[in-house]
């Protein structure tokens, strides 16, 4: 009986070894063959898997392979050949080694799981064909099954302490044609993913929710409906602390092959995991930016009230259906908004754009502008930007500005409206008289502005203004004569005609040069009345009828220095519901030397004071579209004056005119306890502007106070 067992248990030990030697020697091929069977009969003889060398640790559970191919060439075949209205999706995959660790062999090879403490992906390159319809469709129960089926074949399960994916790449195409995704670079760490019968696609993405890292060091898109090619390096997706970063983003119009986004160095914080991998929505607490270039279109679309057109800038948003974000911060961007309806013009261009915005309610693909800016609680600043008027003949500019609608204010370095062409040039280039406008107002600040109106409804309303005021008009009178019509451009009427609704309740004025300069066709010399260290009050600035009805009248409080040499001040009286552009206007001016107005009035009115001081001047004039009555009162001590003429280049003396004219003209005003009143009382030319009016009234009736001719 021993001698039996021993014999049994010589037999059962030679059988062992032997057993196990040929394992040993055999191994690798058994589990190739099981390998390849087993991905034979979960594809329907579909697919094969190769792969060139393999170790294998059976009692440890531990394997690696090598340079592993995974693919259908019948598939394949087929699509080269046939063309079928359902989609279908086919996989060609090449892994240059895949580590399996603590590994369950037997439930492998016995058809049964997949389950393994570690599985490391070295290298994959995974092309996913795309052939059939192309119609959008949504995922739905009989998909996941398809799903599944993928994933498991007829396996129980799949279970991996970690799955870990190293430098792969990732293509996407349709039929034959060039890829239309690529993804380079993919490290992606996925652990304790379980997948089997009692899970759905939504568990499956899940783990891509609560413990995935992943890092794409590039890739490039093309959309295949326009060809754009959009492309993104530097992404890092972490799950955990629920963020998302990205070292650049760029987005390239097929059509014109520029760059129309770029946004660098992007973080998301607090993002919401679910939302972006189950729903492709963006929401999140913040998103961070260095900034790069965005691109904006401005489109004319019908208004319902008017009829006419409002423009909307739209953002074009390709990449989610939904993007929710309480915080923004956005540094050093480029915007450029082209013209959708004038797509050769020059775009509008800001530079060094900085964004902030908290609170955002949402913001949706395709949606305006104005809903992102309307609600919520923002700041915008950037360097300023200029352009010409379409006429070619004024270059428009505004300096650097910062505008902030949680404070309802704006700052504006400057505003300006400045000349293309030298004033010669400019001149030259008229074929009747026109002024010449350069106009810089520095230091603006504007307070009580209401950004939401301004933006979602074009509507201007701002409780205060502060401006320093720099203005030179110019014209010339050789230039041949106007003969058109200025009636309906005084200072109130322009404004009723402004484009867009404005109200401000009140300006203030600070510091301001206001100049007029006109060359006289009489002496071809130039003559400058000027205004120095403006200040002032402007009150109810507006078109918006609503205002209107509650204070139709727009005031001006001003004080200046006259010439530099005389205190001045005056009150503007203008009703914005005039229907005929009735005004009034007071002024005083103090004490000066009378020869400081020779620089006036020796050009335009070939005459030189010699002598004289003015006392002070008042006036009171009101008037409308087409006259203007009142009074003015100046009073001066011993005024002499000559007459001058034109001689060659210069102005002379004329004697005898001269000599006449001081026996006309009253020495001083009052005389003999008499004070003379000089009557305003004008019609107005209609090719001149407002200015001139008052000017013009004021001077008429100083020439009738020296010639004495209004004595009472």
């Amino acid at each position: 009986m021993k001698k039996t067992v021993k014999i049994i248990l010589v037999v059962l030990a030679i059988a062992f070894i032997g057993v196990w030697a040929y394992w040993q020697y055999n191994k690798k091929q058994i589990v190739r063959n099981a390998m390849e069977n087993v991905v034979s009969n979960k594809t329907d003889s579909l697919y094969y898997i190769h792969y060139d060398s393999s170790k294998i640790d059976a009692v440890n559970g531990n394997a690696s392979f090598y340079n592993i191919v995974l693919q259908s060439d019948s598939l394949q075949q087929q699509l080269l050949q046939f063309d079928t209205s359902s989609a279908t999706s086919i996989y060609n995959v090449h892994i240059a080694e895949v580590t399996i660790k603590g590994a369950n062999i037997p439930a492998l090879l016995s058809n049964q799981k997949v389950e393994a403490s570690e599985i490391r992906i070295i290298k994959p390159v995974i092309y996913i064909i795309s052939s059939g319809t192309k119609k959008e469709k949504k995922f739905s129960y009989t998909d996941t099954l398809a799903i599944y089926e993928k994933l498991l074949g007829k396996f129980k399960s799949i279970s991996a302490g970690e799955i870990v994916i190293e430098d792969g790449q990732l293509n996407l195409t349709h039929k034959i044609k060039k890829p239309y995704a690529t993804l380079d670079g993919i490290n992606i760490s996925i652990k304790n993913i379980q997948i089997d019968s009692t899970r759905n696609y939504d568990n499956i993405l899940s783990y891509f929710i609560k413990d995935t890292k992943v890092k794409v060091k590039s890739a490039i898109i093309i959309n295949e409906d326009n060809s754009d090619v959009s492309s993104f390096s530097g992404l890092e997706y972490n799950a955990a602390q629920k963020t998302l970063k990205l070292a650049s983003f760029q987005q390239k119009d097929n059509d014109t092959g520029r760059l129309v986004f770029e946004i660098n160095n992007t973080i998301v914080k607090g993002l919401n995991t679910d939302s972006f991998i189950l729903r492709n929505q963006l929401k999140a607490d913040e998103l961070e930016s260095d900034g790069g270039l965005m691109t904006f279109y401005r489109k004319k679309k019908a208004s319902a009230n008017s009829g006419a057109g409002s423009d909307n800038i739209e953002i074009d948003n390709n990449f989610f259906d939904e993007a929710q974000l309480d915080k923004i911060s956005l540094n050093n961007t480029k915007i450029i908004v082209y013209n959708r309806d004038k797509p050769k013009d020059a775009p509008f261009t800001l530079t060094n754009v900085k964004f902030s915005a908290a609170g955002i309610q949402s913001l949706y693909s395709g949606t305006s502008i104005k809903n992102l800016i309307g609600r919520s609680n923002w700041n915008l600043s950037a360097d300023g930007f200029s352009f010409l008027t379409s006429d070619k003949r004024y270059r428009l500019s505004i300096g650097a500005f910062n505008v902030s609608k949680a404070t309802g204010k704006i700052h504006l370095d400057y505003f300006s409206v400045a000349s293309a062409m030298s004033e010669a040039a400019y001149f030259k280039s008229l074929k009747e008289q026109s002024d010449l406008y350069n106009i810089r107002i520095n230091n603006i600040n504007l307070s009580g502005v209401d950004t939401k109106k301004l933006i979602t409804e074009q509507t201007f309303i701002a409780d205060n203004a502060v401006i320093e005021p720099i203005i030179k008009i110019s014209n010339d009178r050789t230039v041949p004569a106007f003969t058109g019509s200025k009636i309906g451009n005084y200072p109130h009427q322009l404004i009723r005609k402004l484009k867009f609704p404005v109200y401000i309740k009140r300006i203030d004025v600070k510091n301001g040069y206001i100049a007029y300069t006109e060359r006289s066709d009489q002496s071809d010399q130039k003559g400058t009345v000027f205004f120095s260290k403006a200040n002032g009050t402007i009150r109810n600035v507006t078109n918006i009828s609503a205002y209107i009805a509650k204070n139709n009248m727009m005031t001006v409080n001003a004080n200046a220095q006259l010439l530099g040499v005389s205190n001045m001040q005056s009150k503007w009286s203008l009703p914005l519901n005039t229907n005929n552009g009735s005004f009034v206007i007071s002024g005083y001016a103090g004490k000066f030397n009378a020869t400081a107005l020779n620089p006036l009035i020796e050009p335009l009115a070939l005459a030189s004071i010699k002598a004289g001081t003015i006392k002070s001047v008042d006036f009171t004039m009101e008037g409308n579209d087409n006259s203007a009555k009142g009074s003015s009162t100046l009073l001066y001590n011993d005024l002499k004056i000559e007459a001058l003429k034109k001689d060659s280049n210069d102005l002379k003396k004329r004697d005898l005119i001269s000599f006449v004219a001081n026996l006309a003209i009253k020495d001083d005003n009052p005389k003999n306890g008499n004070t003379r009143k000089g009557e305003i009382d004008i019609e107005r030319d209609k090719t001149r502007a407002f200015f001139n009016l008052i000017w013009k009234g004021i001077f008429k009736a100083a020439k009738r106070t020296a010639l004495g001719k209004d004595d009472d």
